[in-house]
């Protein structure tokens, strides 16, 4: 008659997809962004770094990029796995998660360069 059905939990694996799809487009709009943007020819190279290619730069980015996108990688998935728990679609917990570890990593960035 009442019966009350327990509440509908996300699937954890869509969730992070659609938290890992929001990091994959962010990052093909920046790279797509920045390989349409013309560059004035540059005429003095003696500050390190200025004259890269654009192969270099996205070499470079990689490098210094990495540990970034791999603490937002953890943090996703931590974040995910709660909110998975409490919200009933997977695109939603998938967006706030992505969102919500980008807002934590930054966090942790500023108390860190803080703590300097």
């Amino acid at each position: 008659m009442d019966v009350v059905d327990a509440p509908r939990r996300a699937s954890f694996g869509l969730s992070l997809v659609v938290a890992l799809g929001w990091y994959a487009t962010v990052i093909t709009a920046v790279l797509v962004g920045s390989s349409g943007i013309p560059a004035a020819p540059r005429t003095d190279c003696s500050a390190i770094f200025s004259c890269l290619t654009p192969q270099e730069e996205i070499t470079l980015l990689v490098l210094l990029g990495s540990p970034v996108l791999t603490g937002l990688l953890v943090c996703t998935l931590a974040v995910t796995g709660l909110l998975a728990r409490l919200i009933s679609s997977p695109i939603v917990a998938g967006t706030l998660s992505a969102l919500g570890s980008v807002v934590a990593v930054a966090v942790i960035g500023v108390v860190w360069q803080g703590a300097r």
